[in-house]
Formats: C-alpha cells, sequence, structure tokens
C-alpha cells in the first residue's frame, strides 16, 4: 500500500506542477459537467480531487471560504480581534450591522466544494473508477468524506445555533449527500442531523484503513481527520471522546509542537520546522487567484491592506508576558507613519502569514488544523470532565512552549476560563475565536464605554457586547438561496 501511495503521491505532484495554482481544474473541469459523465476513470478522479480541494480556498472574485472570510469570520466577530477601519473588507463581519440584502455570503462556495466532494464519493460508490487499485481509489473516497465533514461542520457553525445551545434541536444547512441537481429544493436539517453526518463521514473515512498515516501536507490524513473529530466532538460537548482522539494524535501522530525557539520562524512555509506542527494547511503555490491581494495574507499584513488588526485588550493581554514567544507574531506599525501616531509601539498586526523571501506574503500557506489546537482541545476536553491533572499537563505544554521560564500552572488552575485566555493567545489570527466563544457559551465584549474603547471604532450598541442570543450572531441564509428555494425561504433565521 505504501508503494502504491507513493506512486500516486508522485502522480499528484506531477500534476500539481504542471497545473500552476489554480489552474488544477483546467485540465478537463469536471466539474462543469453532468455528474453522470464527470468521472468515469482514475484519471478523471485525479482531476476531480484536486478540484475537491482548490475549492476550499474559493478565489479572488469569491474569496468567501479559506482564501480569507472563513478566518476573518472567526477573528474579527470575536473580541480578540478588529476591523481596522470602515470600508475594510472585514468590515461588515466586524460590525455586525448586515441585514439580510447585503450579509456576507458564506453559503454557496463551501457548497460547490461539498458538491464536488460529493460527485467523486458517488462515481466511486457507483463503480466508475475501474482503472486504479482499492488503496489508490479508497484514499481518495476517505479524503473526499472528511473534506465533505469539514465543510458541512463549518456551515452549520455560520448559519446554525452553536451545537450547546438547544442540544442541536434548531434549524442548521441542508445535508447534501449527492451532487444537487438543478430542479432540487432542498430544506434545512437540524443542527443535530448536520452533527449526525460530520461525525459518520470522518468516523468512515478513519475506518476504512485506506487514510494516509504519515506526514502529507496540504492533503488530508488519518491524523488530520482525527484532529477534526476532536475539535467536533469538543463542539457538541462530547469530551470524553474529544480527549481520546486528541490523545491519539499527540501520543501516536508523527507530529511535534514546534519548539520555543522555532516558534516565529516556522510561520513561514519555507522553515523547515513548518511541517511539525500543520496537520492540515491549504497549500499556496501560485500568487494569482485566491493567492492575490484578496488573500488572507494580504488582509492581515500591514504592507499588505492592513484590513484588520488584534484589539488593544488582546495586545494587553498577550503583552503582559513580554517573553511570551508569541508577541513574535504580534507586530507593531513599521512602516506607515499615519499608523504609527495611531498606534504607536502597540503590536496590532498578526503575522501568521509572512512574507516569504521575496518579500511577498500571498505565497504563505493557509493554517486550517495545527497540532496546537490539539493539545488545547485535550485540556479543554479534560477540564470539562473533572480531570484536571490532565488539563493542566496538556495546558502547560502550551504555557511553558510559550515561555520556558513560565510559572507551571498548578492542576487545580486549570480550569476552562484559564484554558480559554490561553486558546485565544494562541490562536489568534486563525479564525477560531467567535466559534470557540459561541460553544463555550460565553459574552463577546469589544467595549463597554468610551474609556474602555481601545482601537476599536464606533459600533452599534447590540454590537459592542452580546453572546449567541443576538440574532446576527448566525448569517441570514444568503438572498440568492433564498430567492431559488422557497423551502429554504421559509426557514430563514429568526431577526431576519
Amino acid at each position: 500500500m505504501k508503494k502504491i501511495y507513493k506512486s500516486f503521491t508522485l502522480a499528484l505532484a506531477v500534476l500539481t506542477f504542471t497545473a500552476c495554482g489554480n489552474d488544477w481544474l483546467d485540465r478537463e473541469p469536471s466539474d462543469g459537467i453532468e455528474s453522470s459523465q464527470a468521472i468515469t476513470n482514475y484519471s478523471d478522479a485525479v482531476t476531480a480531487y484536486f478540484g475537491m480541494y482548490d475549492g476550499l480556498q474559493g478565489n479572488s472574485t469569491y474569496n468567501s471560504y479559506y482564501a480569507a472570510r472563513m478566518f476573518y469570520y472567526g477573528d474579527v466577530r470575536g473580541d480578540d480581534m478588529q476591523a481596522r477601519d470602515q470600508g475594510m473588507r472585514s468590515s461588515s463581519c466586524y460590525e455586525m450591522r448586515y441585514t439580510v440584502d447585503n450579509a456576507p455570503n458564506m453559503w454557496n462556495v463551501p457548497y460547490n466544494v461539498i458538491r464536488r466532494a460529493n460527485r467523486l464519493i458517488e462515481a466511486i460508490d457507483n463503480k466508475k473508477v475501474t482503472d486504479a487499485s482499492e488503496e489508490e481509489i479508497g484514499m481518495i473516497y476517505a479524503e473526499a468524506k472528511v473534506v465533505r465533514a469539514l465543510v458541512h461542520f463549518d456551515l452549520v457553525r455560520i448559519y446554525g445555533l452553536p451545537y450547546t445551545a438547544d442540544e442541536g434541536a434548531s434549524l442548521g444547512v441542508p445535508v447534501m449527500l449527492q451532487p444537487l441537481e438543478s430542479d432540487q429544493l432542498p430544506t434545512r436539517n437540524t443542527v443535530a442531523e448536520v452533527y449526525t453526518q460530520v461525525v459518520k463521514d470522518i468516523t468512515e473515512a478513519i475506518g476504512s484503513g485506506f487514510m494516509e498515516t504519515g506526514k502529507n501536507n496540504g492533503y488530508i490524513t488519518e491524523w488530520t481527520a482525527k484532529a477534526l473529530l476532536s475539535r467536533v466532538y469538543l463542539t457538541m460537548n462530547k469530551n470524553k471522546e474529544a480527549l481520546e482522539l486528541a490523545e491519539d494524535v499527540i501520543k501516536n501522530s508523527p507530529y511535534s509542537l514546534w519548539k520555543n525557539t522555532e516558534y516565529v520562524d516556522a510561520w513561514n512555509k519555507d522553515n523547515g520546522a513548518h511541517t511539525n506542527e500543520m496537520l492540515f494547511e491549504i497549500i499556496n503555490e501560485s500568487s494569482d487567484d485566491w493567492g492575490d491581494r484578496e488573500g488572507i495574507a494580504y488582509l492581515y499584513n500591514e504592507d499588505g491592506y492592513a484590513d484588520a488588526i488584534v484589539t488593544k485588550t488582546f495586545s494587553d493581554m498577550l503583552g503582559q508576558d513580554p517573553d511570551d514567544v508569541r508577541n513574535g507574531v504580534i507586530l507593531p506599525v513599521r512602516f506607515d507613519e499615519d499608523l504609527a501616531k495611531i498606534y504607536g509601539e502597540t503590536r496590532v498586526f498578526v503575522n501568521k502569514f509572512p512574507a516569504d523571501k521575496s518579500g511577498d506574503m500571498r505565497l504563505n500557506n493557509l493554517p486550517v488544523i495545527r497540532l496546537s489546537e490539539v493539545y488545547l482541545n485535550a485540556a479543554e476536553a479534560a477540564a470539562k470532565t473533572g480531570d484536571n491533572a490532565t488539563a493542566a499537563k496538556y495546558l502547560n505544554e502550551i504555557v511553558k512552549r510559550a515561555n520556558p521560564n513560565a510559572a507551571t500552572i498548578a492542576d487545580a488552575d486549570a480550569t476552562l476560563a484559564r484554558i480559554i485566555i490561553e486558546r485565544r493567545k494562541e490562536l489568534v489570527g486563525e479564525g477560531q475565536r467567535f466559534f470557540d466563544a459561541m460553544r463555550n457559551n460565553e459574552t463577546i465584549v469589544r467595549y463597554t464605554s468610551e474609556s474602555d474603547k481601545g482601537f476599536h471604532y464606533s459600533l452599534d450598541p447590540e454590537s459592542q457586547k452580546f453572546d449567541r442570543t443576538y440574532y446576527r450572531a448566525i448569517l441570514p441564509i444568503p438572498v440568492s438561496e433564498t430567492n431559488a428555494n422557497p423551502n429554504i425561504a421559509k426557514q430563514q433565521n429568526p431577526g431576519y
């Protein structure tokens, strides 16, 4: 199987270098013809496989998935990052003033990825691919199921209430298990039904025996699937299961935490330590399309659009320990004199998408799941089950990596509140904070008065401080979808 896998990986590499960035689908765009004709052999399957991964990014026109919006949606809607000013690309998500007519759209592109995954799954289920080995096609099939699960999971967190709000009883998003025909008008499944399918897809993929168990940067492995399922279970408050999976990844995977001395430079994809932590990242080999100036790296970089920054409260929190290595990936103003007058020496720009040797930040990869998160998942899940010793063990790994001289956190102090603080420090800029706050029923506090406004510009009162009961904490189903589908139109989210 390993020999077959290595042969397949070589074939993928050849196609990747030939295809040049987002031209992967230009070979034979199987996504653009009828599903019954799209995949009929192994070559078609490989093309569709690339197209599925490629779709996770979006592109420069529709940057509404991991190209940019999935990151800043999860960042600026929280309390640790903000849009720098009005009119920024992240401003709508930050201000939360939108109506059903102008809300950010994070529906169409993710569902297109699900469609691509479903075409692969359907073709393999229908035995359309007969010129490949069981191992070759089994790996594609398993990865397609995990991609489908990842996207359903993202969608239900954006358009549905957190699972923990009502045990998933409220409406989520349509669960799509086949390519959608043009005349189909699906309805929304409950949040619980979506999570059931997400867990089923990932569990089946892991149990297939066909997933890669080594590192395979840019592609989903068995360890990616287990880490993702740990995140899903944590979101469902199934903490025993979340801890078990997280510990499996920590103890048995080939990944390791970056060392303190590696941390800052390891964010650059060309650094030798970079892949040690990256359980799954979207690889960017081209500065065209989604990797251009609409990508998240350019939005977060001062030398790009300087679109979003960390809040003053976050910068102050992280700066309480000047020896915390993570200060090194939050940079002060270095180039713009006008911005320097506003922020002074305060560290405000997230540098987790740093420029390469040529000075171009557009070519960095997009981190989706890191090993640091898995350690924090383990700590949180353990704390919620009352196992403070285990919680402290995994929490201290992150705390001591950030500053080896930091005081060791005692078992009794490894509380959920302390772990949340560490998640905020470690995962800022990676699109996690808002989702963490919503699943844990936290109140997001941007500011409460002019005296604690920090770098925030003026927001509507209901967006200055809110929790998951605020109707804008979930997005409205886009008008384009409700206009086309009367079934969905009847199921619009409350408040819109």
